[in-house]
């Protein structure tokens, strides 16, 4: 087992300002995306005008500025491209434990998730299987996409 390492600041400091920002995000043209996730589906985008692909899905290319686009469903597995262990979690993630995310490569999109049965990053390996499927964070009233090794 690993051992943790934690370096302690010493010095000057300022206290933080809680921030707390929320608000509704238009997600009607990517509707297909959200509602899939609750489907057990995940979607991609590729443009029909110059095959640029997009996870998370697009519907307006970057690349040549077109709106035809079509949908794709992501492979539900794929290979361990990379990883991280998040340690300084974002706003509204603090009481979450440190956890991984990783980007898997999916047939020709590469996706981004948190790896959810895995929490020892020396256990992970480049190049491994993985399952992809979203998963359901009742806290957040979200989902996410969660990979298995």
């Amino acid at each position: 087992m690993s051992e943790k390492r934690y370096t302690k600041r010493e010095g000057f400091k300022i206290s933080s300002i809680p921030l707390t920002y929320k608000h509704a995000i238009p997600v009607s043209k990517t509707e297909k995306f959200w509602k899939g996730l609750a489907e057990g589906k995940i979607y991609a985008t590729r443009c029909k005008i110059c095959g640029s692909l997009y996870f998370p899905p697009q519907v307006d290319c970057a690349n040549c500025r077109s709106a035809d686009v079509e949908w794709l469903e992501v492979p539900e597995e794929g290979v361990l491209v990379t990883f991280t262990k998040v340690y300084a979690r974002p706003q509204g993630y603090e009481e979450f434990d440190p956890y991984i995310i990783a980007i898997v490569e999916a047939g020709d999109v590469r996706v981004m998730g948190w790896v959810m049965n895995i929490n020892d990053e020396t256990k992970l390996k480049i190049g491994s299987k993985v399952k992809i499927q979203p998963v359901y964070i009742e806290k957040h009233d979200k989902y996410i996409i969660g990979f298995y090794v």
